[in-house]
């Protein structure tokens, strides 16, 4: 049978907007494990920050297992009449979000057994959350192979992944705030969050399509997923993302901490994510018309630059609100580039793994995103959860000169630095420019119009038989 290539058909306002639902449905669940997991656990579980870090790290190291099979596993699914990805998007959706309800009320309903089903329930979250992410991160070099129309669905993922997020960042805050109790704040978060991710991913996952579908010789075995994600461009575009993801989620981690015992003024966070929102615009907005006249490589490396420098300057004085603002919206300027371009870089870094060996293998790359999105996450929270352990962090009541250092150090400093080694990495190891793109999508274009042409004349010549 021959399958029919549509790559040549271009994405209508409609399929772009249901690419955009199917993003946001994907946010809820790590906006608020990044931002809000940590603090739950101390100050609403009652768990010992030391105990929740060693949980983050050690779900860590199992995800560094767990990933590269769950690619494996994804590419290797059965090809259907909805696509090779779209009908585990949602299946995983819904997996996702029971354990999802069990990671935040688990502990709340069985207080006795708290630690372990904390312990299991986060574990899992690893795998069910790759089911949905994985599906999610492989589709845009399925939707099209075309290089502006990769740039805008990357500008859209970047853009509706920061809407999403910082509109939790925004609500919220405002939602513990005025709720009856910080407990109840966060139920009532919780219950939003699945609510979006089943009707966003399920709604959006049904209005868009993958054209490009792999040749039968593609296919690759399991032994052959080291060598791919070891090539250099695909290990240095995640090297920089685990280093901008640590900083990322550590930042997220800490805010409330900062807005509680720093500022105590928790409402500053709502005020915060505006005010980012306003900042990640511009960047959002322009990456596209940025990168097809400069490349990627050049605008990426540059929002990088602007949002590690900006959040240090906060530093000159620490409780000052105006100095807060401005560093936030500045910075994140540079945080929209980067995160509208991401998903470009790896949906190139598919296409030159195809053009190296021959192999799609779109699961094995999107699940090293995943294993990085999870690992940002899970590092980004345990090194604050020990370093607040180390500098003496009690829970609800007023905090040492210690205590508020290692806020700082965790919420500020680290994260800057963080951020600023990954840009390092990516701005002297990433070597595809535009002229090696332009390369790639010709070479690849003349190899499967040629496959096209096999495949027709082998089925014109049983039809004769």
């Amino acid at each position: 049978m021959i399958i029919k290539n549509t790559h040549s058909e271009k994405i209508n306002f409609l399929e772009k907007s249901a690419f955009a639902l199917v993003n946001l449905g994907n946010i809820p669940i790590m906006a608020l494990v990044n931002s809000f997991l940590l603090i739950f656990y101390t100050d609403v579980v009652g768990l010992n920050s030391a105990s929740v870090a060693t949980l983050f790290l050690l779900a860590r190291i199992l995800d560094g297992i767990n990933d590269p099979i769950m690619g494996f596993i994804v590419d290797h699914l059965p090809n259907t009449k909805m696509g090779r990805f779209r009908p585990y998007l949602i299946i995983g959706s819904i997996i996702c979000s029971l354990n999802y309800l069990l990671l935040w009320f688990g502990p709340l309903l069985i207080p006795g057994a708290k630690l372990i089903i904390v312990y299991i329930s986060y574990l899992l979250i690893g795998i069910t959350f790759d089911f949905m992410d994985i599906p999610l991160n492989s589709m845009i070099p399925v939707m099209t192979d075309k290089a502006n129309e990769r740039n805008t669905l990357s500008s859209i993922k970047g853009t509706f992944y920061m809407i999403g997020i910082m509109g939790f960042n925004i609500a919220a805050p405002l939602v513990i705030a005025k709720s009856s109790n910080p407990k109840q704040g966060y139920i009532t978060l919780v219950w939003i969050a699945v609510i979006l991710v089943l009707a966003l991913s399920i709604i959006g996952t049904l209005g868009i399509k993958e054209r490009i579908q792999p040749i039968e010789q593609e296919k690759y075995k399991f032994k052959d997923i080291f060598p791919i994600i070891s090539l250099r461009p695909v290990a240095v575009a995640f090297l920089n993302s685990l280093f901008s993801g640590i900083s990322m989620a550590a930042t997220s981690a800490t805010g409330m901490y900062f807005a509680v015992y720093i500022l105590h003024k928790p409402e500053v966070l709502s005020v915060v994510g505006l005010l980012s929102v306003a900042g990640m615009m511009p960047g959002l907005i322009f990456s596209a018309p940025l990168s097809n006249k400069f490349g990627k490589k050049a605008v990426f490396c540059t929002g990088i630059l602007i949002s590690a420098i900006f959040p240090l300057l906060r530093l000159i004085n620490v409780t000052n609100l105006q100095l807060f603002y401005i560093c936030s919206i500045i910075g994140a300027i540079g945080g929209g580039l980067t995160m509208a371009l991401n998903y470009g870089i790896q949906a190139d870094n598919t296409d030159y793994v195809e053009w190296k060996f021959n192999q799609r293998a779109e699961g094995a790359i999107a699940s090293l995103s995943s294993f990085v999105t999870k690992a940002g996450m899970g590092f980004g929270g345990a090194i604050p959860g020990y370093v607040l352990a180390a500098t003496g962090y009690v829970p609800n009541t007023q905090q040492t000169a210690s205590a508020i250092t290692g806020i700082i150090l965790v919420c500020i400093v680290i994260p800057s630095i963080l951020s600023l080694l990954g840009g390092i990495i990516f701005t002297f190891g990433y070597k595809i420019d535009k002229k090696t793109l332009f390369q790639i999508e010709n070479d690849l274009n003349s190899r499967r119009s040629e496959n096209n042409l096999k495949i027709h004349n082998i089925n014109t010549n049983s039809m004769k038989v």
